[in-house]
């Protein structure tokens, strides 16, 4: 099942643009970042140059949530791709106020 999931999540990245979606979102989104998360899927294939310009989630956090309708972002700039396993106290404490 964790294979399977995923596939489907990889190729979701590969092959569709869900970006240009973001702004027909319509129930209220909460994104939660690590401020030092760098994942950039792809990038080990990229130049150096645009390897460089790749995964800055501080700034996709924040354009991701200006395009969704009623999205708040939750950031938390000490940690990485994985806040809830590197931070699991203050992440369920943002979640739970999230989903209140």
């Amino acid at each position: 099942m964790v294979a399977w999931n995923q596939a489907q999540t990889s190729d979701m990245i590969f092959t569709q643009p869900v970006i240009h979606g973001f702004g027909n979102i319509s129930v209220p989104t909460t994104l939660i970042i690590g401020g030092k998360d760098r994942t950039a899927p792809g990038g080990n294939r990229a130049s150096a140059e645009v390897a460089k310009a790749l995964g800055h989630y501080p700034n996709l956090g924040r354009a991701a949530a200006a395009a969704i309708p009623n999205a708040t972002l939750v950031e938390f700039p000490e940690l990485g791709h994985s806040p809830r396993i590197e931070a699991p106290g203050e992440f369920h404490s943002a979640l739970l106020e999230a989903i209140k």
